[in-house]
């Protein structure tokens, strides 16, 4: 493990950070072997929309970079995603709460492992072309799987872990129950 991994930024630290953010089992509830194809099914955890808004306004830049196979396996368009991430952002603009700085999806399946699906790297590289600044050894990864602990491992990213009861791993960081309890965690 890296010097950097040891430690959280300082909360007056985080505005020099990127904080990559999966979206199923950190922002929404997760649906055990299936999707939220359309937004009723689309459940924030308890907690999460109070966080991100928290979140956008210490970070550089918050992007949101998630698997959905859902998408490559045909139960799902592209279209019922952005529904889906549409219910998201119109429940935090009716709060007044910032967006996300960039979304990034994976539709591919998990057998082809195309260089955008978790856990290479490639949404984490297009988010570095939309943004040059962004530094990975300043850099936090927020996620519930095996998957997005071994993308930050190849960034040499830091590994924040959302406890998910379907996942059995140990290769994190720093492990939290949810997104608020990070939230306090950056501010202690």
């Amino acid at each position: 493990m890296s010097e950097h991994n040891r430690f959280l930024p300082n909360i007056d630290d985080c505005h020099q950070y990127t904080l990559f953010i999966d979206r199923d089992g950190v922002i929404n509830q997760p649906i055990i072997d299936d999707y939220a194809k359309d937004p009723s099914e689309f459940i924030f955890c308890e907690g999460a929309i109070d966080a991100l808004s928290r979140l956008k306004r210490i970070f550089k830049h918050i992007v949101l970079v998630t698997n959905q196979q859902g998408v490559g396996k045909r139960l799902m368009t592209s279209q019922d995603l952005e529904n889906v991430h549409l219910k998201m952002y119109d429940s935090l603009r009716s709060r007044n709460y910032p967006y996300f700085d960039l979304v990034l999806y994976a539709p591919y399946l998990k057998d082809k492992s195309h260089t955008w699906r978790k856990p290479n790297t490639g949404m984490l590289l297009k988010a570095k072309e939309y943004y040059p600044d962004i530094d990975f050894l300043k850099s936090i990864m927020v996620g519930d799987s095996p998957g997005d602990m071994a993308l930050a491992d190849q960034l040499d990213i830091i590994k924040v872990r959302i406890l998910n009861n379907q996942f059995e791993f140990d290769n994190q960081d720093f492990t939290y129950a949810n997104l608020s309890s990070f939230v306090i965690a950056l501010s202690n």
